[in-house]
Parts: C-alpha cells; structure tokens; sequence
C-alpha cells in the first residue's frame, strides 16, 4: 500500500515540476488526479502546508517533533489500475492544531505538504514505543461542536480524551503612538473529555469534576488521589485515574 502511494507522490512531483512556469498561490491545491489518480467526490487530497503563511508568535502545533506514523481516510483513494485503498501506513506526520491539518514529510524537511483534517477519520503517531491515536471530533456529537481531533489519552470502557485548541490576539500596535504589539500571538488551550457508552462529555479537571463521572468508585478514587498525591491539571497524573478506574471494572 505504501509502496503504490509513494509512486503517485513521485508522479505527482514531476507533474509540479514540469510546470514551474506558473507561479503557486497559497491557496493552490495539488491535484493527484492530474497524474493518474482517480478521486472521490472529496477531490482535492493534498495542500499547501499553512505553516509560515502569517508572522506568528507561540504554539501551533501538537508536538512539533516529527513521527512516524498512519493515516484513515474518511474516503478512500482509487489508484488507476490497482485497489482502493483508506489508509497510508509509515509516513513522518505532525499534527498544526492551529490550521487543522496534518502534516506529512515526502521526502525531505523541505518537502511537506498537508492534509485538510475534515478529511482525516482518525490518525495515529507513535513516539517512545508507544502508539496514539486521534479521532477526529466529528465522530462524536456534542452540544457545540468542536474542531480538530481527540487525542486518546486513555482507552478502554471509560476514555479519556484531549483536545487541544488554539486562542488568537490580535496585534495591538499602533503606528501613530509607536507602542503595542505588531505580532499576531497564538496560545495553546486544552481540554479534557469522557467517552461513555458511546456519549461523550466535557470534564472538569478536579476532583469534583472527576467524580461527576467517576462516582461510581467514589471511595476508591478518592482514596487513589490521596495515596498518590495527583494534580488532576497535569495530564500524565490525570491519565493514571483513568487508568486506575478503567482497571477496576
């Protein structure tokens, strides 16, 4: 499988530089159908990677260390002659949380393109040994809906999932007084879910929060956070009472 998608990406790159005479725009798109790749309705596979189209100061990404890892699409790809394929196994991903997109390393650090997320049903990344997986939000109702994708933090009957989302300020400089900012400043948020039963859930991360959905183990999750000393704010220790309670039922 890998093996037919790398070949459509060498195709792919050739095409672009037979046409170098034409200058890309930032809202371009590279058609793989042009090069013998027959799509879906969805059309469009890759972009332009949005990182570095605007001067921005902060975080933009989940983890900007690239990873090794796969990719489920929510249609899959028709290559000419062979099999339809949903999945790309093995590739250098990292995902922009800011612009929704996942990005994927071809061949070089200068040759990334990107996925739109919408198109993504779920993707995985694997980093110290250790496999994770993100589910795109659109797989699950909620009272407001939500961008981007959940990190599976823990699995099993009780999940704990993250989101992370990112906060824009505007530059506050003005020109006339000579004072503010000129950057555009981007910060980092995070939040926390629970999937039950196939219903998810906003959580709090306290401990009241936590036995709103825990409560069932009331005594024996009160007692793990005072043998343990946990601080629900931090993920890793937030993590382990799900784990705990997971391992219980």
């Amino acid at each position: 499988m890998k093996h037919v998608f790398l070949s459509l990406l060498l195709l792919s790159s050739a095409a672009a530089m037979a046409q170098t005479s034409t200058q890309m725009s930032e809202t371009t798109k590279d058609w793989i159908n042009s090069n013998g790749m027959q799509l879906h309705s969805a059309g469009i596979i890759w972009a332009m990677s949005s990182a570095g189209k605007a001067e921005v100061l902060g975080e933009t990404y989940h983890d900007t260390v690239w990873a090794k890892g796969n990719i489920k699409f929510y249609q899959s790809i028709q290559p000419v002659g062979g099999q339809p394929v949903d999945s790309i196994i093995g590739l250098g991903l990292r995902y922009n949380v800011h612009f929704n997109e996942l990005e994927v390393m071809l061949s070089t650090y200068k040759d990334v393109k990107a996925i739109e997320g919408p198109r993504i049903k779920n993707f995985s990344l694997e980093k110290n040994g250790r496999s994770t997986l993100f589910v795109n939000t659109q797989e699950y109702k909620t009272d407001k809906p939500l961008k981007g994708f959940y990190e599976v933090l823990v699995p099993g009957k009780v999940q704990l999932l993250h989101n992370q989302r990112t906060t824009v300020r505007k530059p506050t400089y003005n020109a006339a007084m000579d004072v503010g900012d000129k950057h555009v400043r981007i910060a980092m948020n995070s939040d926390y879910y629970v999937l039950r039963d196939g219903t998810i859930s906003k959580l709090s991360p306290t401990k009241k929060g936590l036995l709103q959905v825990l409560g069932d183990q009331a005594d024996q999750i009160n007692s793990f956070l005072k043998t343990n000393e946990l601080d629900l704010k931090n993920k890793q220790d937030l993590t382990r009472v799900f784990e705990y309670y997971n391992s219980r039922l």
